[in-house]
């Protein structure tokens, strides 16, 4: 028998689902749109609809005796002990508490395990990504903000009180740019792919020297984007080049407290503009060497996230193949 469970993955625009087993293996993809302006209620339902089209799939076939549950990663406020949601970005109008787990209890008979979307994300890379069997993983998505998450002992850290894993708020710069959050000076405002294109975008328009990212933006309705400093960079373009280095600096400043923080065997970064690669990372790695005061002995270890945008849906399935085994477990 080989184990396996559901994996969905809900965002502002879509829910991804799909059936995944206990090595990791992703069996089939599912996709539906969100419709979040139709509110909470509506939204839990078609992730139910999702759930029942995968039950009523091929690829479940021969395999029901084997399901062991579902696992939801979400944005907003989660209530671990009551598989419940509330205030999830990008969904208007849903300020109150629904239990996915009593729902999809009654309607499937399934138990349903909730987290943090990037908790479940850091998860499934610490399980069957570049974090498999370290003992300590940290994982930073580098998106529209920076999301991330602690796994230790393959199972997510989330604190007193759920919360734990903000990685994207750790302090960079305290008189650094506002952030979404309240405060200033995040590693959000610093290494996210939007602080990327708005550091640019200011760049550009100060900067007095030729660079490719004018024309870019001309081209582009004005728009500039982490993408566009991604390629001017590779073609040697000194401001995009500066652009590009602070971001990595930022984002080496954060890592170095996360690292005295937490001591994890590797930290794996995914995300948009995590696809920089080396251009980004070393600039990161000059500040972890600078910064942290063991990494001449024991160096950690900073690569680039290897599930890419599969790792909510893999990490949400594999968080209910964890819990049921420990359920079943006693």
């Amino acid at each position: 028998m080989t184990r396996v469970a559901i994996g969905i993955d809900l965002g502002g625009t879509d829910i991804k689902a799909g059936l995944v087993d206990e090595n990791g293996t992703l069996i089939e993809r599912f996709k539906k749109s969100t419709e979040g302006h139709l509110g909470g209620r509506k939204v839990v339902d078609r992730i139910g609809d999702l759930i029942e089209e995968i039950l009523k799939s091929d690829a479940m076939k021969g395999r029901e005796n084997d399901l062991q549950g579902v696992g939801m990663g979400s944005p907003g406020l989660i209530d671990h002990a009551k598989g419940a949601i509330t205030r999830p970005v990008n969904i208007p109008d849903w300020d109150y508490w629904i239990s996915v787990h009593d729902i999809f209890k009654e309607r499937f008979g399934l138990t349903t395990w909730v987290d943090n979307d990037a908790n479940v994300g850091a998860l499934g890379e610490a399980l069957y990504g570049k974090g498999k069997g370290k003992k300590v993983v940290l994982v930073l998505t580098l998106g529209t903000g920076v999301g991330g998450g602690v796994v230790a002992d393959g199972e997510v850290f989330n604190g007193a009180r759920g919360f734990a894993g903000e990685l994207g708020h750790i302090m960079v710069n305290p008189s650094g740019y506002p952030c979404g959050c309240g405060n200033e000076g995040c590693l959000e405002t610093y290494a996210s792919a939007t602080a990327i294109a708005r550091y640019a975008t200011d760049r550009v328009r100060v900067e007095h020297e030729p660079t490719l990212l004018r024309e870019m933006a001309k081209q582009n309705g004005g728009v500039i984007t982490s993408k566009m400093v991604h390629e001017a960079a590779v073609k040697g373009d000194g401001v995009a080049l500066r652009v590009v280095e602070r971001a990595g600096r930022g984002l080496g400043i954060g890592i170095s407290s996360l690292i005295v923080s937490f001591n994890p065997e590797i930290i794996c970064v995914g995300g948009g503009a995590s696809n920089m690669g080396d251009m980004l990372f070393d600039f990161a790695r000059e500040e972890m060497a600078r910064r942290v005061f063991f990494h001449s002995h024991f160096q950690t270890p900073l690569v680039q996230a290897q599930l890419g945008e599969e790792a909510g849906t893999v990490g949400a399935a594999g968080m209910a193949l964890q819990k049921s085994l420990a359920k079943a477990a006693g």
